[in-house]
């Protein structure tokens, strides 16, 4: 289990490096890396840039990061090659100001589909940046679209940059032994080292369940109900069931006369109450089908409805069913003919 705690301070990079540094000794800590804020308030690039040779514009979302940060939140390399701290081109500052010519880039393949290159055609092409197109970056690699937003939002374009100047967030990652106790020692270590800068701290776990929580709570709303559904319809069979078997009880002692055996007593039973089950289901399929596939059209990442789920509801129903009225048939399956042939 891992987990990733993001931090935030005002304090210098070299400084902020020193303490994250010291906090990686203790155990259950196993790796950490800079951005200019939570994957999660990502925005807008502030400046348009196009790709050399094509017309579409491009405005990306930015992520301002250390190399760090593409192996921290296991983004996989679609193509090119990750930033480094070793390369002088690799930094980028974000700023009107700054120049940035002949420097390196990372993109998205939303970004690569959106400027009209395959993933892999995308690596060595050059884009121009900032508010007079002065500035040339090359983009030396195409990471697999992450989605920090939920599966609600479709993937941005992005551009990742090597900026270490303007990244006043720090993530680390944690293994997830003691997480109690590592937490405390991240915050006296802070504490300690940073006495005048304030430690806002939140699990980014926190953070991804904040954007599915009105669907947990629907999730567990609609359990709650079908739990007393299911309740309210086990009684009404283990109901008919009584019913059904004391008025059956002469048929099904001639049949045990006839040479009719004990599981198939229970078969004829269980068969009949299993059609209506059956039938049931085959009614309700089409209303849920078209009820699920107006919730999931809310999330641009969303599952295909197979038959299969379908089947297994109405098998799990039809099990229930079963479990129900099995006792009623056992115990009428297995009674003496001779009384049930004096039963009137």
């Amino acid at each position: 289990m891992e987990t990733r705690l993001a931090m935030t301070q005002s304090t210098t990079v070299t400084r902020r490096k020193r303490t994250v540094l010291r906090l990686l000794a203790v155990i259950g800590l196993c790796g950490f890396a800079y951005e200019a804020g939570l994957p999660a308030n990502i925005g807008k690039f502030s400046f348009v840039s196009f790709a050399m040779g094509q017309s579409a514009t491009l405005t990306p979302e930015l992520f301002q990061i250390t190399p760090e940060f593409i192996d921290l939140y296991g983004i996989k390399l679609a193509a090119g090659r990750l930033l480094s701290d070793r390369r002088g081109e690799d930094s980028v500052i974000n700023a009107p100001d700054a120049h940035n010519d002949g420097h390196n880039i990372l993109i998205n393949e939303a970004a690569a589909r959106h400027l009209g290159f395959t993933v892999p055609g995308a690596v060595g092409k050059t884009i121009r940046q900032g508010e007079d197109f002065k500035n040339s970056l090359h983009i030396v690699g195409v990471l697999r679209d992450a989605g920090f937003k939920g599966a609600r939002k479709r993937v941005q374009p992005t551009m990742y940059i090597n900026d270490r100047k303007y990244s006043n967030v720090v993530s680390v990652r944690l293994t997830g032994r003691d997480v109690q106790n590592v937490i405390a020692f991240v915050d006296s270590t802070w504490h300690r080292m940073m006495p005048s800068a304030a430690i806002s701290r939140t699990f980014l776990d926190d953070s991804f369940a904040d954007l599915y929580r009105a669907d947990v709570k629907q999730g567990e709303m609609f359990a709650i109900f079908v739990a007393i559904a299911i309740a309210i319809s086990a009684l009404g069979l283990f109901g008919l069931a009584a019913f059904s078997a004391e008025r059956r009880t002469q048929e099904i002692g001639i049949r045990k006369v006839f040479g009719a055996r004990t599981r198939n007593v229970v078969f004829l039973l269980l068969w009949q109450f299993s059609l209506p089950v059956v039938l049931a289901n085959l009614l309700a399929w089409p209303l849920a089908w078209y009820y699920l596939q107006d919730w999931l059209r809310g999330f641009d990442y969303r599952i295909t409805l197979s038959p299969l789920y379908f089947a297994a509801a109405g098998l799990a129903a039809l099990l229930i069913a079963w479990v129900t009225v099995v006792s009623h048939a056992l115990r009428v399956a297995r009674a003496n003919p001779i009384h049930a042939l004096r039963y009137e």
